[in-house]
C-alpha cells in the first residue's frame, strides 16, 4: 500500500511539472531570446548575432561547455552526458549583463537581463542511462544600438542603427549507455527567431524629412546533435584513479535554415510601405568538440574541451559574407564538492567552480580577429534532496580600442533553479 501510494505521488508531481513546463513554454517560447533594444555589442550587427556557447550554469561557473562532463545536470548541447542523470529535473536559466564599450575616445555603459531557457529531463531508466529530454535554449542574440552625427549639403542629422532578436532552439533528444563504458545521446534541433534592424535618419531641421527603414528576418530550419563519452578508462589501464575520467565528443550537423527577409520604408510622413524583401537559405556549417574530465576522490573535478566550428561555409542566399570566418572555442575548469551526503552540512554539500575559456569569435573586422577571454567562478547551493540553486558571474574581453575596433568588457551573472523530483522509477523495496 505504501509502494503505491509514493508511485502515485510520483506521477502527480510528474503531471504538475509538465503543466509547469508547457505554460512556461506557451508564455516565453516566443519572447525569451528576443532582447530589448537596451544596447549590448555592436558586433551583434553581424552574422546570426552573439553566439551562445552556455551548456549549463554548471559549466558556465567552469568556463567549459562540459562535452565530457557527467552529472546531476542537463547538458544543453551533449546529449550524451545526461546518461548519469538519476531524477526528473527541470532547469531554468536567467542572466544579468552590464556592458562597457569604448573605442579608446567615447565609452558607452549598458545593463540588461535576458531569460536563456529551460530543459526537462526524465529518467526512464536510470540503470542503461535512457535519460529523455526536451526543451527550448537560446542559440544566438542580436541587441545593439549605436549612433553618429553627420552633415549633408549644411544639414546636420543623427543616424541610428538598432537591432534586436536572435535564435532560439527548441530542443528533443534521449541517452543512452550502448555498451556498459561508452554513453551516447542524440538531439533534435528546432531552431527560429527573427532578427531585426532599424536604421533612422533624423534631421535637425524639421522642414527636412526624417526616414525610417525596418527589415525583419524570419529563420527556421533544424540540425542534430550527437555525442559519445567514454568513461572505462580505469577498466582499460587497471586503474582505480581512472575509474572517473571520461572522454567525449560532440557533432552539430551542419544545415540550411530558411530565411524570410521583410522590410518597412517610410516615404512620407504618414505613408509606411510594407514588403517581401527576399526569400532564401542560410547554409549554417558542421560543428564538433572533443572534451576530457576526471573526478578525484577527494571531490575535485577536472575538466576541458575544446569547440570548433567551420564557419568559412557558412553563406547567406549563397553568398559568403566577408567578416564571418571559423571559429574555435577552448575552456578549462575546477569544480569542488566536499560532501554528496545529505546528512552532512550544507556547506560541506555546496559545489564551488572556477574556470576561463579563450574564443576565437566567428567574426574578422578591418583584418583583425575578435578573440574573446573569459574567467568565471561559480556556486552550487543545495536545496533538499534533489534541488539546486546554481549562481555564476563571469568577466570576458572581446575586441580592442585601435584599427578602428571596439572593446567590450562584459560582466555577467548567471542563476539557474534545478527542481528534481522521482518520476517514473519502479519503486524499490525502501518505498
Amino acid at each position: 500500500m505504501i509502494k503505491k501510494i509514493k508511485l502515485m505521488k510520483n506521477i502527480s508531481s510528474a503531471g504538475l511539472f509538465l503543466k509547469l513546463f508547457f505554460a512556461i513554454l506557451v508564455f516565453t517560447g516566443s519572447t525569451f531570446a528576443q532582447v530589448d533594444k537596451n544596447g549590448g555589442s555592436i558586433y551583434s550587427i553581424f552574422g546570426l548575432g552573439d553566439l551562445s556557447y552556455s551548456s549549463s550554469n554548471r559549466t558556465d561557473g567552469m568556463g567549459i561547455m562540459g562535452i565530457a562532463l557527467y552529472g546531476e545536470y542537463t547538458n544543453s548541447n551533449n546529449p550524451a552526458a545526461w546518461t548519469r542523470i538519476p531524477t526528473t529535473i527541470f532547469t531554468s536559466k536567467f542572466n544579468l549583463e552590464n556592458i562597457r564599450s569604448s573605442d579608446g575616445i567615447n565609452t558607452s555603459k549598458r545593463t540588461y537581463g535576458n531569460f536563456e531557457g529551460f530543459d526537462l529531463s526524465i529518467p526512464l531508466n536510470k540503470g542503461n542511462g535512457w535519460i529523455f529530454n526536451l526543451g527550448i535554449n537560446n542559440y544566438s542574440n542580436v541587441n545593439y544600438d549605436t549612433y553618429f552625427n553627420g552633415t549633408v549639403d549644411g544639414e546636420d542629422y543623427t543616424q541610428t542603427y538598432s537591432g534586436n532578436g536572435g535564435l532560439n532552439k527548441f530542443n528533443l533528444g534521449f541517452s543512452y549507455v550502448i555498451f556498459r563504458y561508452l554513453s551516447f545521446g542524440a538531439q533534435f534541433n528546432y531552431a527560429f527567431g527573427n532578427i531585426n534592424k532599424t536604421v533612422n535618419i533624423d534631421f535637425t531641421n524639421t522642414a527636412l524629412f526624417d526616414t525610417k527603414n525596418v527589415t525583419s528576418d524570419n529563420i527556421r530550419g533544424i540540425f542534430f546533435n550527437t555525442g559519445l563519452i567514454f568513461h572505462g578508462f580505469g577498466k582499460l589501464f587497471n586503474s582505480k584513479k581512472l575509474d572517473n575520467m571520461t572522454l567525449g565528443v560532440f557533432v552539430s550537423t551542419p544545415t540550411e535554415l530558411k530565411s524570410d527577409l521583410t522590410g518597412k520604408y517610410n516615404r512620407s510622413t504618414t505613408i509606411t510601405d510594407s514588403i517581401t524583401i527576399s526569400e532564401g537559405k542560410l547554409k549554417i556549417p558542421l560543428a564538433f568538440g572533443v572534451g576530457l574530465s576526471n573526478t578525484f576522490k577527494n571531490g575535485l573535478t577536472v575538466a576541458g574541451d575544446l569547440y570548433y566550428q567551420k564557419w568559412d561555409d557558412y553563406t547567406v542566399y549563397g553568398t559568403h559574407p566577408a567578416e564571418i570566418k571559423n571559429s574555435m572555442r577552448v575552456g578549462v575548469g575546477l569544480e569542488y564538492t566536499a560532501s554528496r551526503k545529505q546528512e552532512d552540512p550544507f556547506f560541506k554539500r555546496v559545489s564551488y567552480r572556477l574556470g576561463g575559456s579563450y574564443t576565437a569569435d566567428y567574426l574578422k573586422l578591418n583584418g583583425e580577429n575578435l578573440n574573446i577571454m573569459s574567467v568565471s567562478a561559480g556556486l552550487s547551493l543545495p536545496i533538499g534532496n534533489y534541488n539546486s540553486l546554481d549562481l555564476y558571474a563571469k568577466y570576458n574581453i572581446r575586441g580592442k580600442e585601435t584599427k578602428g575596433l571596439i572593446k567590450d568588457e562584459v560582466f555577467r551573472f548567471g542563476a539557474s533553479v534545478k527542481i528534481g523530483e522521482l518520476w517514473f522509477l519502479r519503486p524499490s523495496d525502501e518505498f
